[in-house]
């Protein structure tokens, strides 16, 4: 008995495969066109180190959320999101700096099988970060002299408050004069190297 190999069943053959790899391009595309990153914003937009920042990303036809995104903070710092949820759009990721400066916060599609990454091109935000304000030195509690002058610790007068620094006569005086606690007056002396509060 002889095998007769046709053409016309090699052609059916062929058909089918190209139909099935049709068939599965379609399938896994499909939810890959069903979200698209939309934009990405930052709240506050000028915030200080150490304080939270809120990201969005919004994303486009995202009714069946089934993708992955990776939010990358700009400070090194970045996160990776599974979108398979209404909950989860739009996508809401708290971030706090560590250090001063301007960030680029970038939302990018990222492939985590068996999760497709989410459709569109990065989308960025930026955000200033300054550093935090610098905490006033508490002033010393009783009497303090200016740099270069020390105080007379026989002139303190532990009920009025009133107290004088002494330096080398002729010194220069402070640029700036200390405020004394009322009902005291400041008061200086160059010549005699002498200042501070007295009544």
């Amino acid at each position: 008995m002889r095998l007769v190999h046709t053409s016309h069943s090699r052609g059916d053959f062929l058909t089918y495969q190209l139909a099935f790899a049709v068939t599965l391009c379609v399938a896994l595309a499909a939810p890959a066109t069903a979200q698209t990153i939309a934009n990405v914003t930052v709240e506050p937009a000028t915030a200080k180190v150490g304080e939270p920042v809120k990201v969005t990303a919004n994303f486009d036809n995202a009714d069946n959320p089934n993708c992955n995104v990776r939010v990358n903070f700009g400070d090194g710092v970045s996160k990776n999101f599974k979108i398979n949820q209404a909950k989860d759009v739009p996508l809401v990721a708290m971030h706090t700096y560590t250090k001063a400066g301007q960030f680029n916060v970038r939302a990018e599609g990222k492939t985590a099988l068996p999760t497709l990454k989410c459709n569109g091109v990065t989308k960025s935000a930026l955000v200033k970060v300054a550093a935090p304000t610098p905490v006033a030195a508490a002033r010393p509690a009783g009497p303090s002299c200016p740099q270069g002058w020390k105080l007379n610790a026989a002139s303190v007068n532990k009920k009025s408050g009133a107290y004088t620094c002494a330096a080398k006569a002729g010194t220069a005086l402070p640029a700036s004069k200390f405020d004394c606690p009322a009902p005291l007056g400041y008061f200086e002396n160059k010549a005699k190297g002498q200042l501070g509060c007295r009544p």
